[in-house]
């Protein structure tokens, strides 16, 4: 357990640091960025105890539940300020309790690795379609290793964004590839998507050069180049419409929703055509959240 300044308190937050037994490169894995999905905690906690004996080349550092105060109270933002540990970027030393923990995590440990996999899933709240999120950001070396992962990892969606700023570019800038993979609805912990997660992660150390075995490129059958947020218009209730996430047309019913007095009712649709790649399915909506992320190309 490593001890976090949080500013007024100090946080333990699980790391492994695993020396292979030969040299070569640096592999960071994270999961529980949101405190309530559990499958990548799973996961990491699993290649934790596979890779123990180091056998591999490189180095692996693993951190199993990175927002430790969200695990703790079972939410995906950390209830120290109400951030979400993902959205907040690099960070920042003087910040909030969430600023302060993600510039410790980027600092310590993702400047000096190749390449990120941070592992999510739909929170407790939420379906999720499994896809893997990487980022095309202009700097050549970590965009070959964030491609190759793509294209041998497996997934059959993948969202490839093209960026010219924000996390992933500024990691780039330090060498090293952000890829950001979900599997696991609801919060739920099954073997399956536990599996995926170490299965993808195992992709990219063969990517690394990590472990043996040669990748073999296979293009998923969906990659979206896209993604649009369509988000809450006030607190109150949410009934999803039965629709399937597969193929979601433009102007399409995605649900109701009214305030909790019962006025304002409206009929939310979709902005785009796309594929649905997480949406909310429980009732109660707070001012922020995401009733579904629509990829597209």
């Amino acid at each position: 357990m490593t001890s976090v300044g949080f500013g007024d308190r100090s946080v333990k937050v699980p790391v492994a640091e695993i020396d292979g037994n030969r040299s070569g490169r640096t592999l960071l894995v994270t999961g529980g960025t949101d405190g309530d999905e559990y499958a990548g905690m799973e996961a990491a906690y699993g290649l934790i105890k596979k890779y123990a004996d180091g056998d591999f080349a490189g180095r692996l550092v693993v951190v199993p539940v990175v927002n430790v105060p969200g695990f703790e109270a079972e939410c995906s933002q950390n209830p120290m300020d109400g951030k979400f540990p993902k959205l907040v970027g690099l960070g920042n030393a003087r910040g909030t309790p969430t600023d302060r923990l993600m510039r410790w995590l980027v600092e310590t440990h993702a400047f000096k690795a190749d390449a990120w996999l941070d592992l999510h899933g739909g929170a407790m709240t939420e379906g999720v379609r499994p896809f893997v999120w990487t980022f095309q950001t202009g700097v050549n070396e970590p965009d070959l290793l964030a491609q190759a992962f793509m294209r041998s990892c497996g997934a059959d969606t993948a969202l490839v964004e093209r960026c010219g700023a924000g996390k992933a570019v500024e990691l780039a800038r330090q060498g090293c590839a952000y890829a950001l993979v979900e599997s696991g609805a609801r919060g739920r912990c099954d073997a399956e998507s536990v599996s995926r997660h170490v299965a993808w992660s195992e992709a990219m150390m063969r990517c690394l050069g990590m472990i043996d075995g040669k990748a073999v490129p296979r293009d998923p059958e969906r990659v979206l180049s896209r993604v649009q947020y369509v988000r809450v218009p006030y607190a109150g209730a949410w009934h999803p419409a039965d629709f399937s996430p597969d193929a979601i047309e433009r102007g399409m019913t995605l649900g109701t929703c009214f305030r909790l007095d019962g006025t304002d009712q409206r009929t939310i649709t979709a902005p785009v055509s796309g594929t649905g790649l997480w949406w909310k399915e429980t009732m109660a909506m707070r001012d922020g959240d995401i009733l579904i992320a629509i990829g597209s190309h």
